[in-house]
C-alpha cells in the first residue's frame, strides 16, 4: 500500500520500500529488486486505471512530449540501474536525499506560486525528462524530481501533477516489466503486494486528481520527518 501511494505522492517509493521495513524491524524480502518491480508494476496498473479517461483523450502533442521525456531515464536505467542498486539506497543516504530533495521541491514550488494553466511546453518536458534521470537515485523521488523541474519551468501545479503522472507510466512500467521478465521466480508476497500497490496507486491518483493544484509542502514535511526519524534511529544504534 505504501509503495502505491508513494508512486503518486512525491515522497520516493524506493525510499519507502527500504526505510519502512528498516524502521519497523521487518526482515527484507528474499529478492528486493524483483519484489520492488512487482510493486511498481502494480502501482502502474492502478495509476493507468485511474487515468484511463485522460489516456483515451490524450492528444498527439502531449503523447509525443511524454515519449520524449521518457527516453533519457529509460536509457540511463538500462546503463546504470545495476550500479545504482549495488551502491546506493542505504538508510543514511536515503535520509539525506529525502531531506535535501524535499527541501528543494518545497522551495521551488513556493517560489513558483500557483503557476499558469497553459499546456506543458517542450522545454519544461525535456527538463522533467532530465530530472527523471536524477530520480534513478533512491530517495530523490521520480514524481518529486519531475514536479520540481516542471514547477521551476513555470508549469502550473495541476498541469504539472497530470504530466508527472503520465510520465510515470512508460519508464516505471518498462523497468518493472524488464526486471520481472529477467527474474527466475518472484519472492513470496509479490503478487498480493502488487495488488495492494495497484489499489493504493489508483486511490491516490483519484484523490490527487480530485484536488488538483495543492502545494507540495505537505510532501516536503513528510520527507523531512522521515529523514529525522532515520537520523534518530541511527543515533540510537551508534550510542
Amino acid at each position: 500500500m505504501t509503495q502505491g501511494v508513494a508512486e503518486v505522492v512525491p515522497v520516493s517509493s524506493s525510499a519507502q520500500l527500504v526505510l519502512v521495513p528498516w524502521l519497523l524491524g521487518w526482515p527484507p524480502p528474499e529478492d528486493r529488486t524483483t519484489f520492488a518491480a512487482g510493486l511498481h508494476a502494480g502501482s502502474c496498473l492502478g495509476i493507468a486505471w485511474a487515468l484511463r479517461a485522460d489516456l483515451r483523450a490524450l492528444d498527439r502533442r502531449t503523447a509525443l512530449l511524454v515519449a520524449a521525456a521518457s527516453v533519457p531515464a529509460a536509457l540511463a536505467g538500462l546503463v546504470a540501474a545495476d550500479a545504482v542498486e549495488e551502491r546506493l539506497g542505504r538508510p543514511p543516504q536515503l535520509a539525506a536525499l529525502l531531506a535535501g530533495a524535499g527541501a528543494l521541491m518545497w522551495w521551488v514550488d513556493a517560489r513558483a506560486g500557483d503557476g499558469r494553466g497553459a499546456p506543458v511546453p517542450l522545454r519544461a518536458a525535456l527538463l522533467a525528462g532530465a530530472a527523471q534521470v536524477v530520480a534513478l537515485v533512491p530517495g530523490v523521488s521520480r514524481s518529486g524530481a519531475t514536479l520540481t523541474a516542471l514547477r521551476a519551468a513555470g508549469v502550473g501545479r495541476a498541469e504539472a501533477e497530470r504530466f508527472s503522472l503520465l510520465m510515470s507510466l512508460p519508464v516505471t512500467a518498462g523497468a518493472a516489466g524488464l526486471t520481472l521478465l529477467r527474474a527466475r521466480a518472484a519472492p513470496p508476497g509479490t503478487a498480493p503486494g502488487g495488488a495492494a500497490a495497484a489499489l493504493a496507486g489508483a486511490l491516490a491518483t483519484r484523490a490527487l486528481l480530485s484536488h488538483p493544484g495543492a502545494p507540495l509542502r505537505g510532501a516536503a514535511f513528510f520527507r523531512l520527518g522521515l529523514a529525522a526519524a532515520v537520523a534518530v534511529r541511527l543515533r540510537r544504534r551508534s550510542a
